[in-house]
C-alpha cells in the first residue's frame, strides 16, 4: 500500500481562492491523499463553508471557531490519517506531481526524519506569474541551517513525516505569524535536517488580502529571529560563517532587508560586543632601541580595541638592559618581557609568536607605531571576511625629515602577484595566532625572512589587503630598504625560498620578476 499523505488546508474568509487550492490538492498523481479543510471560524456569511461542502466525501471538512492559522493545522494534524503532513495555504496550489516528487525523494532517503522544502512560483491574483523563486542549493545543501536562517522555508512546499510532531509537538497556537517558522527552529535544534529539492513544486500567490499584510508582525518577529541566534551557539556560528562576527552581521543584514531593524540593530550589537571580548596579541621584538620601544609600546596601549597582550622579545640587547626594563615596568599589567640571546628578528618573532595567547597576533617593530584603530579596524575586516592573514597600507617616515608618505599595499588578495614584489611592511600584518602550528619565521635567514613567511602562508591561506594606512614605518639610513646591499641580499633570500616551495615555484612569471628585481635595486631618496 502506498503511504498515505495528508494535505491540510487551513481557511478563513477564503471564498476567493480556495476551490483552486482544493482542486490543486486533488489533483495530485500521488495515489493515496487525504485533504483535510479546516475552516477557521470564516464570517463571510457561508461562503467559504458553502464551496467546502460542495467538494461532499471528496475532502474531510472541519468547523472550528476563530483561533489562527497554528490552531487551524493543529486541527488537521489531530484529525490527519496520513503519515505525512503538507500544508496548502486557501490561496496557494500545489503542482500535481509535488507529492509524488517528494515521495520520491522521500522513500530515496530510506524514510529518514528529514523535512523536504522545494522552490515555488509567484502568482498574482489573476494567476498570472510574478517569478520563479530558486533558492540557493548549494548553500542549503553544505548547510541545511540557512533554510531557515535565510527564510528559504516555504510552508506549503514541506513534506513532513507525522512522526516528527511527536519528537517536538505542533504549531504554536500562541504565535499569530511565526507559529511556522517557529515549529521548523524547533526541528532543526531536535537534529532534524531540512532537504531542499532544487525544483518548483508550488504555487505562492502574491496579493493586497493576505492575511500575513494585515497583521502587524515586526515586534513578534523580532523576538522570535533574536531567540533563534541565542539558541545556536557560537561553536555553530564559527563553524557556519567562521566567526561569530560574521555569522552575527550577515544574519543581521539578512533581517534588515526584511524590514526588522531593531532585531538587526540588536545583533550588530552583539557581534560588536563580540569583537571587543577577542584577545589580540602584539609582538614587538626589540634590539639596542629601547630609546624609540618607548613609542612603540605607548601606540599599542592606545590601541581603540581594549582587550590586547603585549609581548615584548628582548634579543640580547646590549645598550641598556634597565632602561629596557624600566620602559616595560610602566605598563606591566599588559606587558610580558621575554628575553633571548642575540638570534635575530625572525627568532625574536618566533618566540613572541609562541608566547601569544590572542586569537590573533600583530607585529610591531619596536621603532614603529600603530594608529589608534589598527587593531580594531584590521581585526573587523579579518573576522568579517574569515581572513587567515591580512595586511593594510601605510605611512612610511623618513628620519630626519618632515611630514608622512603613504605607502598604498591596495586592498583584496594579492596572491600570486606578491611574489614578484611584495610591499607588505611587517607592521601591517596581523594573522590567526594559530597558523604557529604550521608556519614560523625562518630563523636561518636575516634578511627578507618576514617576506617569505608572507608568502609561504599566502600560498596555503591566501593574503588579504585592506587599503587603509593603519601604521606608521620609520625609516632611516639603517633601514634594509635604503642599503642597496642589504637589500639585495633580502631578495636572493627570498628567491631561494621561492625556489625551494613547491607550490611556489609553479608561479613562474612572478619568480622571473623577483629574479629581475634583484638585479635592479635603486635605494630610495632621503
Amino acid at each position: 500500500m502506498p503511504v498515505l499523505v495528508s494535505i491540510i488546508v487551513p481557511v478563513f474568509n477564503g471564498a476567493n481562492y480556495m476551490r483552486a487550492a482544493i482542486d490543486s490538492a486533488l489533483a495530485q498523481s500521488w495515489p493515496a491523499t487525504e485533504v483535510i479543510v479546516v475552516n477557521d471560524g470564516s464570517a463571510d456569511g457561508g461562503a467559504t463553508a458553502e464551496i467546502a461542502r460542495s467538494y461532499g466525501d471528496r475532502i474531510h471538512y472541519i468547523e472550528k471557531p476563530n483561533g489562527g492559522v497554528a490552531s487551524a493545522l493543529n486541527a488537521g494534524i489531530s484529525a490527519m490519517k496520513g503519515d505525512v503532513f503538507c500544508w496548502l495555504s486557501h490561496d496557494d496550489r500545489h503542482w500535481p506531481n509535488k507529492i509524488e516528487r517528494q515521495m520520491a525523494e522521500w522513500e530515496k532517503r530510506g524514510h529518514s526524519d528529514i523535512v523536504l522544502i522545494s522552490d515555488y512560483r509567484l502568482i498574482n491574483e489573476h494567476s498570472d506569474t510574478i517569478a520563479d523563486v530558486r533558492l540557493a542549493h548549494e548553500t542549503l545543501a553544505a548547510k541545511p541551517q540557512y533554510t531557515l536562517l535565510r527564510g528559504s522555508i516555504h510552508g506549503c512546499s514541506v513534506f513532513v513525516p507525522r512522526k516528527l510532531f511527536a519528537k517536538v509537538g505542533t504549531f504554536d497556537e500562541s504565535l499569530p505569524t511565526t507559529q511556522d517558522y517557529d515549529l521548523w527552529h524547533r526541528m532543526q535544534r531536535a537534529g532534524i535536517e531540512f532537504v531542499h529539492m532544487p525544483e518548483i513544486l508550488i504555487d505562492s500567490r502574491w496579493h493586497a488580502e493576505q492575511g500575513s499584510k494585515k497583521i502587524n508582525h515586526i515586534h513578534e518577529a523580532t523576538q522570535f529571529w533574536l531567540r533563534v541566534v541565542k539558541d545556536i551557539g557560537v561553536d555553530e556560528r564559527e563553524a557556519l560563517e567562521g566567526s561569530n562576527f560574521r555569522f552575527l552581521a550577515q544574519m543581521a543584514d539578512f533581517l534588515a532587508t526584511n524590514g526588522l531593524t531593531d532585531a538587526a540593530d540588536c545583533l550588530m550589537e552583539q557581534a560588536n560586543q563580540g569583537l571587543s571580548d577577542i584577545l589580540v596579541s602584539i609582538i614587538i621584538p626589540t634590539y639596542n632601541r629601547y630609546h624609540l620601544l618607548a613609542g612603540a609600546i605607548s601606540s599599542a596601549l592606545k590601541q581603540t580595541h581594549r582587550r590586547i597582550e603585549i609581548i615584548v622579545v628582548d634579543d640580547g640587547s646590549t645598550d641598556d638592559a634597565c632602561s629596557l626594563e624600566t620602559i616595560v615596568a610602566r605598563h606591566a599589567s599588559h606587558i610580558r618581557l621575554l628575553r633571548q640571546a642575540n638570534s635575530g628578528p625572525a627568532a625574536a618573532r618566533n618566540r613572541g609568536w609562541m608566547a601569544a595567547r590572542g586569537k590573533y597576533v600583530a607585529f610591531l617593530d619596536s621603532d614603529d607605531l600603530f594608529l589608534p584603530h589598527k587593531i580594531e579596524s584590521q581585526l573587523r575586516f579579518m573576522e568579517a571576511t574569515c581572513a587567515a592573514f591580512s595586511h593594510t597600507s601605510y605611512f612610511r617616515h623618513w628620519a630626519r625629515k618632515r611630514g608622512l608618505v603613504r605607502i598604498n599595499s591596495g586592498a583584496g588578495n594579492k596572491f600570486p602577484q606578491i611574489i614578484g614584489g611584495c610591499g607588505i611592511a611587517t607592521p601591517t600584518v596581523m594573522m590567526l595566532n594559530n597558523l604557529k602550528d604550521n608556519f614560523q619565521f625562518p630563523e636561518g635567514v636575516r634578511l627578507g625572512e618576514d617576506i617569505i613567511l608572507w608568502l609561504r602562508v599566502a600560498a596555503k591561506h591566501g593574503i588579504e589587503g585592506l587599503d587603509s594606512a593603519l601604521t606608521v614605518v620609520r625609516a632611516s639610513q639603517e633601514s634594509t630598504g635604503y642599503d642597496t646591499s642589504k637589500l639585495s641580499k633580502g631578495i636572493a633570500n627570498i628567491l631561494a625560498a621561492v625556489r625551494e616551495d613547491v607550490d611556489l615555484a609553479r608561479h613562474e612569471t612572478e619568480v622571473a620578476r623577483l629574479a629581475h628585481a634583484a638585479n635592479t635595486i635603486e635605494a630610495p631618496t632621503i
